[in-house]
């Protein structure tokens, strides 16, 4: 008998299923596995019934008539792919949350001491010589600083807080019935030089925006804007110039 014309057959052998018989045996084995525990289809996240029905896949975003049709997409390399995928989102995220925890604000402990009050300061209004700009000099008196050396910036009205504005309206407000000023004070047209170290309370310098201090924008020491701290004797000096204000021709 010849059986060269029979595929993938061979003397003494069964011959090629038909494609009848080869569904059955695909149903049988889908039957199988969705009587395991290995493929259950309630504890799948990324599978969910729709209103008509059908099966669809929220990883691959995919729909399915039936459970074979859904778990034959299981073994396929669409769905593989795409679980890889959401493994690696997931370590990347799951990083990036850890780090991030790591370097929040709320983690870090905030400070806190007791203070000790006002330290001892003077101000002093000068003038140079050479150019009569006027300026002035800070001497603060920290006998029982807590910190290596203390720390100053200059600051608009909108940049204090909330509580700061509030003192520092009281405190124009004070001054100006001491020298019966008629005009309403305008907060925002005065700046402060503010000098903080710990223990104590912080102190501010006012006076007027509309002085322009004399320094560069990288806060460097220069002969018209210069700070000193004495860790000796616990002085701290700093003195500033403003610039000169441009005169206005008249016609």
């Amino acid at each position: 008998m010849d059986y060269s014309d029979r595929v993938n057959s061979k003397k003494g052998a069964g011959a090629v299923a038909d494609r009848h018989e080869t569904n059955a045996q695909t149903k049988l084995r889908i039957k199988e596995l969705l009587t395991t525990q290995v493929l259950d289809l309630e504890k799948d996240p990324y599978v969910f019934r729709n209103h008509l029905g059908l099966l669809e896949c929220r990883l691959c975003l995919t729909t399915h008539s039936n459970e074979a049709s859904y778990i034959s997409h299981l073994g396929g390399k669409k769905h593989g792919m795409n679980l890889e995928r959401r493994r690696i989102l997931s370590e990347r995220s799951g990083a990036n949350a850890n780090a991030n925890a790591g370097a929040s604000v709320s983690n870090v402990e905030k400070r806190t001491w007791r203070k000790i009050g006002m330290p001892i300061y003077k101000i002093t209004k000068i003038r140079q010589p050479e150019t009569l700009r006027t300026g002035i000099l800070v001497q603060v008196q920290y006998s029982k600083i807590a910190v290596e050396e203390p720390f100053f910036c200059f600051m608009s009205y909108y940049e204090l807080t909330q509580k700061n504005r509030q003192e520092c309206v009281a405190f124009l407000q004070k001054e100006k019935k001491e020298y019966e000023e008629k005009e309403e004070i305008d907060p925002s047209k005065w700046q402060f030089l503010v000098i903080s170290a710990e223990p104590y309370d912080n102190i501010a310098v006012v006076f007027p925006a509309s002085l322009q201090l004399d320094k560069n924008s990288e806060d460097e020491k220069t002969e018209s804007f210069w700070w000193h701290w004495d860790s000796d004797s616990c002085e701290f000096f700093l003195q500033v110039l403003f610039k000169e204000e441009k005169k206005t021709a008249k016609n």
